[in-house]
């Protein structure tokens, strides 16, 4: 349910600010630096890559994300900052491969 979560609300871009001012350090500068220079504000920018992510994703992508956001304490701002990282970095689809090999699962679409 989380993953839901993470999509209904930071799909808004306020909620997607605060959660990036929440994030903070490094994270929270280069997405307003991205945002900037995509004449957006951070909670517009993070919060479209949040709607491709909720219209795209699969069960692949849910169990990478969950196995990932199990490992931190605050799981719903650590998956929403894995979706924002894996949609900047091309490395994305080897994340979630390596998530589910780590797994001992197959994705077929991985």
């Amino acid at each position: 349910m989380e993953i839901e979560e993470i999509v209904a609300t930071c799909s808004l871009p306020p909620v997607a600010s605060a959660a990036v001012r929440s994030i903070g350090g490094d994270f929270s500068k280069r997405m307003n630096l991205l945002a900037a220079a995509a004449g957006m504000s951070d909670g517009e920018f993070v919060a479209s890559m949040v709607r491709s992510f909720g219209e795209t994703f699969d069960d692949c992508d849910r169990r990478g994300l969950k196995r990932a956001m199990k490992r931190s304490p605050m799981p719903v701002l650590a998956g929403l900052q894995l979706i924002v990282e894996a949609a900047l970095n091309d490395e994305g689809e080897a994340f979630w491969r390596r998530e589910e090999r780590d797994a001992g699962r197959d994705c077929t679409r991985c």
